[in-house]
């Protein structure tokens, strides 16, 4: 018992020096000063539960000062009068009804502008609905007349002819508005002859070759230049005797 006596004695010395040591460093270190001795000791002063409760306390006084300071403010405000609200419920109302208005217009121009491309498109399917049947008419009238039996052989007796003659008497249906008509012997003439006949109508006016020629041209039919035509009509005499010389013999025309 002693002995145990001893052992505790022994340690309470112990640790009352280390203690000691301890407030000795902290003293020297100038970590510890009156101040915080007394912070610390009102810090433990108080349990858990009561620090807790001071906290709620705290946080319930400072919600009431925040409302209170919230209805100070809202009774510093003048009052609104009954005009104002309707006045400012009428400028809200405005305000929609603006907004409603701009978007019917700009719905309204959607609108317009879809119809006025529908129209566009409407228009130009009847254009080329039109431009369609004219072109079948005109490729009907042409076949018609092409594939005419009284056709080929007014044809037949045209290429018989001297460039000159059937220059003339092309003149002369295109005197009398037959245009088309002349057109359509052109273009199923022989391509030597049809050189030569118009190189004929080169000599007397190139204005109306050109023009024949830009008819031919719409039909399809690939015809020398012009100057290949006016070289074509210098030679065209002696092409014509050779032509003359073989029927007098009686020999075929050249094939056709």
């Amino acid at each position: 018992m002693k002995t145990l006596w001893n052992i505790l004695a022994v340690m309470a010395i112990v640790n009352i020096l280390a203690m000691g040591g301890v407030l000795a460093w902290l003293k020297t270190s100038d970590r510890l000063s009156r101040d915080r001795v007394l912070a610390v000791k009102e810090r433990f002063i108080k349990t858990v539960a009561q620090e807790d409760a001071d906290k709620a306390v705290a946080q319930a006084d400072a919600k009431v000062k925040e409302a209170e300071q919230a209805q100070a403010a809202k009774m510093a405000e003048p009052p609104i009068t009954a005009a104002e609200k309707i006045a400012e419920q009428q400028f809200k109302d405005d305000q929609r009804l603006q907004v409603l208005l701009r978007q019917q217009q700009e719905i309204e121009n959607l609108r317009t502008g879809l119809m006025q491309q529908i129209a566009k498109l409407d228009e130009r399917e009847k254009k080329l609905e039109s431009d369609r049947k004219a072109f079948a008419a005109e490729r009907k009238k042409i076949a018609e007349t092409d594939g005419d039996k009284q056709f080929k052989v007014a044809l037949s007796t045209l290429e018989g002819q001297k460039p000159k003659d059937a220059k003339q008497v092309l003149r002369a249906m295109l005197d009398q508005k037959q245009s088309d008509q002349v057109v359509a012997y052109l273009a199923k003439m022989e391509e030597g002859k049809r050189t030569k006949v118009l190189a004929e109508f080169v000599k007397d006016d190139a204005s109306l070759a050109a023009e024949l020629l830009e008819r031919l041209r719409t039909r399809g039919i690939v015809v020398p230049p012009t100057g290949s035509l006016t070289q074509a009509g210098a030679h065209e005499s002696t092409g014509s005797a050779a032509t003359d010389g073989a029927l007098a013999n009686g020999a075929p025309s050249a094939p056709r």
